[in-house]
């Protein structure tokens, strides 16, 4: 039981993340089992279980609804991210790397440069970059040496459904090109280059986001001429 119950979180989970299930609908126990082949048990405790993540919302007497969440709410995310994360690569260019940080950023450029290599994409491809892409900033976080400036970027990774399709449609191509901006964005900030460093950061979030709201409004748009309707199975 608890591993169907997980199977279920996990499916109802990925469905939220694709806009399988819009925003705002509602999350009908009885409809979500018949959908998935279980009993409505696992279902009421996979949407306990996500209310708690923030991904679904409780109403006495109305039950579960998707979050409301669109492609506006990850512009705003990422017009403020891009800016506090340029300004941790300018910071940090005006501190300099130390040879342990420089080390350690070399190693992540030459570990991503063998992902990249290998021109393929899958699952186990995806969550290695996103190991080595989160390691990167966070040397650059480090080197910046301000807490409460790393403090409000790790703000934007709690909003519950931005950090769920956060990586949702990378591929080989966009790890690639991240990777060169990576190259470009250290040696801007090994050579001290602070206002170089702070434009080619913000830059770089800035892309991420812009692809990441465009993939979203697309779903939104597949669901316009739906959007009369209160329940799954749309």
């Amino acid at each position: 039981m608890a591993t169907r119950g997980l199977e279920v979180t996990r499916s109802i989970r990925e469905g939220i993340a694709s806009g399988d299930y819009s925003p705002g609908s509602r999350m009908n126990e009885s409809e979500l089992a018949a959908r998935l082949g279980v009993s409505r048990t696992p279902v009421r405790g996979a949407l306990s279980v996500l209310a708690v993540e923030g991904l679904l919302e409780y109403t006495p007497n109305s039950g579960y609804r998707v979050r409301s969440f669109g492609s506006g709410d990850i512009q705003n995310v990422y017009a403020v991210r891009a800016n506090l994360e340029g300004l941790v690569a300018r910071q940090a260019a005006m501190n300099g790397l130390s040879d342990h940080a420089r080390g350690t950023a070399h190693r992540i450029i030459d570990e991503t440069a063998a992902l990249v290599s290998m021109q393929s994409w899958s699952d186990a491809v995806r969550a290695s970059w996103e190991k080595l892409n989160h390691e990167f900033h966070e040397v650059l976080r480090d080197a910046a040496q301000n807490e409460y400036l790393v403090q409000m970027i790790r703000r934007t990774d709690e909003i519950p459904f931005f950090g769920l399709i956060r990586f949702q449609w990378y591929d080989a191509q966009y790890m690639r090109g991240a990777h060169e901006e990576h190259i470009e964005i250290l040696d801007a900030i090994i050579n001290r280059q602070a206002g170089r460093a702070e434009a080619l950061e913000t830059e770089h979030v800035y892309r991420s986001g812009r692809r990441l709201a465009r993939q979203w409004q697309m779903i939104e748009e597949r669901k316009k001429p739906q959007s009369g309707a209160t329940a799954i199975g749309m």
